[in-house]
């Protein structure tokens, strides 16, 4: 792999197979996977259900390791680290869920100064800074109970990014939600990769999603990538009350 290729991307699948065993059966959630995603853009990962995108987003961030082939991250064999190392490297990815897997015990600033507490870091401008980046300055005492889907999804957001992480995995980050928090979530990821030059690997099943923000998708059926999609830019707007989007939404 050459300098160039390293420097421009942020994450390189070279003939990626995962199998898992299940007592005498093999099954293939990934199989013979190569796909180069670029530093700073907006990568898809579509499929339905079964379709290795889990799989992918667990390659990706170290928890899981091929059965063959190579997962590069930052022009780094993920599968050569030690454990301290790997360590390290997570802490350069940041992750968004689906169920937002907060702590509801903690308030929305204790929640997201958690991953500087793991790495035994105090920052309390760098959690401000987050807070106000994502929208909820004023909400930092509440628990995530008393917030919204859309808001304690931005506390996950907030949570994933106060490490300033240079690949930020989403993993159906808007599945969970209403049309108009989700187009407002899509909006604050697309802030993200502007703001800080985050790559961003979004995995979902939604197309719009994938339409909204994203400049390539990869598509996977059961465990093979069937192609990789380029996703035209065109210039998208919508309307600031919820009546309006619903309205416009439905007339389309």
């Amino acid at each position: 792999m050459s300098d160039a290729t390293t420097t421009s991307t942020a994450v390189v699948f070279d003939g990626v197979s995962r199998r898992f065993v299940h007592g005498e059966a093999e099954v293939d959630a990934l199989s013979d996977v190569s796909l180069d995603i670029p530093r700073g853009s907006i990568f898809g990962v579509l499929g339905e259900s079964g379709a290795g995108k889990s799989t992918l987003l667990r390659l990706m961030n170290g928890l899981d390791l091929p059965t063959s082939g190579r997962v590069i991250v930052s022009g780094t064999d993920l599968a050569a680290l030690g454990s301290r190392e790997l360590r390290a490297m997570r802490h350069r990815i940041g992750v968004v869920f689906q169920h937002f897997n907060l702590l509801g015990n903690l308030t929305v600033r204790a929640n997201i100064a958690l991953p500087l507490r793991l790495q035994h870091r105090r920052d309390p401008a760098r959690v401000t800074a987050m807070m106000e980046f994502v929208g909820l300055a004023g909400l930092s005492d509440r628990y995530p109970a008393q917030l919204s889907g859309g808001q304690q999804q931005r506390v996950a957001i907030a949570r994933a990014l106060v490490t300033d992480p240079e690949l930020l995995l989403c993993d159906e980050p808007t599945s969970a939600l209403d049309t108009h928090t989700t187009a407002e979530i899509l909006e604050l990821l697309q802030a993200t990769r502007a703001e800080f030059g985050t790559t961003i690997a979004l995995v979902t099943h939604e197309l719009d999603a994938v339409k909204a923000v994203c400049d390539a998708a990869a598509v996977f059926e059961r465990g093979r990538l069937l192609d990789i999609v380029e996703v035209p830019r065109v210039a998208q707007h919508r309307e600031p009350r919820y009546l309006d989007h619903v309205k416009s939404r439905l007339a389309s």
